[in-house]
């Protein structure tokens, strides 16, 4: 599909009454919201890679999701994973009974590899799994589950208190987010994380258009002044911030995080294209090397500093220097 018309049938969408209904029909219809039980694995173990690569237990852990989505993949998960709460926050109502049941009974087959994954016994698993299973409605799946969802939640006044959680996550949700927006969810987020706590993210800064595309790459959008991409991707159901991975991480840093880890992975054909001019980068982009442009997935764990003066300097209260978690570069290498 040309990405143009994609982007144009969503803007079109994005300005009607009932456009959302009209979007999410049209998904049901052309089957691209049918469940994709390995990609949703994949992503949502990502996020258990990153937080157990950040020490941050998840056992009795009090987490707090931001974006939920469709499909409740990542905060089940979590709670399999032996969470004791999961506050999952969305601006969107995607969620429904029949999406958090498909989920629940998708999960049962694969237990033993989220077991394996987490490093829990896989009867605890299944224990937690199994309360679940009666679950007469949505309110009650998601109680059985440690699950909180709330809609609509703003991640930028959660109304918990200071120092209450213990990680903040996200999956695939950061570049969906404006800039000043994402400035205060990063502020709220040290506010709510204990000392020491992490906030643990992945997420797609690449144009998302090349996905049903292949004529062109990941940093196709990078050609667009902002007023031009506006139509495009910059409002509405298709929005995409644009914001560059060292853009992500000046905003982790304004909010006082600590960065023990941000990994990216540059589009090695995005950045041939960049660096042949065959495609054109509008000005607004001009300060960005090319491999700044070309990233298009990003890992990233901030963590609280502790209120010492060691902690203050990157050293962890487990002795633990931030650069054994895998940091210090933004070299692409694999999450597991």
């Amino acid at each position: 599909m040309n990405w143009r018309m994609k982007a144009h049938l969503l803007a079109v969408l994005s300005r009607l009454p009932a456009g959302r209904k009209a979007y999410h029909r049209l998904q049901r219809v052309a089957g691209t919201n049918r469940l994709d039980l390995p990609g949703e694995m994949g992503r949502a173990l990502e996020v258990v890679q990153l937080i157990r690569r950040s020490r941050q237990p998840l056992e009795t852990a009090t987490c707090v999701e931001i974006g939920t989505g469709w499909r409740p993949f990542v905060p089940f998960i979590l709670s399999l994973c032996g969470a004791q709460r999961v506050i999952t926050l969305d601006i969107n109502p995607w969620l429904s009974e029949r999406y958090a049941r498909e989920t629940h009974a998708a999960l049962e087959p694969v237990l033993d590899e989220i077991a394996a994954e987490a490093g829990q016994p896989l009867e605890d698993v299944q224990r937690r799994w199994a309360a679940g299973c009666d679950a007469p409605n949505l309110d009650s799946l998601l109680d059985a589950m440690h699950v909180e969802y709330r809609y609509p939640g703003d991640a930028r006044a959660t109304g918990l208190a200071d120092d209450s959680v213990d990680l903040v996550v996200s999956s695939n949700v950061l570049e969906h987010i404006p800039r000043d927006v994402l400035a205060s969810i990063q502020q709220e987020s040290l506010r709510i994380l204990r000392p020491g706590g992490c906030a643990v993210h992945r997420f797609n800064p690449g144009d998302h258009f090349a996905v049903v595309d292949s004529s062109i790459t990941t940093a196709n959008f990078v050609q667009f002044s902002t007023r031009d991409w506006h139509w495009y991707g910059g409002s509405g159901l298709a929005y995409h911030n644009r914001l560059r991975a060292s853009q992500y991480k000046q905003l982790f840093r304004d909010a006082g995080f600590d960065l023990p880890l941000f990994q990216v992975r540059v589009d090695e054909q995005a950045l041939h294209a960049i660096q042949q001019g065959q495609l054109p980068v509008h000005k607004q982009f001009a300060g960005f090397s090319p491999d700044d442009l070309a990233v298009d997935y990003v890992w990233v764990i901030g963590q609280k500093p502790v209120a010492s003066p060691a902690a203050m300097h990157g050293v962890r209260t487990d002795g633990v220097h931030p650069a054994a978690c895998g940091a210090s570069s933004d070299q692409p290498e694999p999450v597991r």
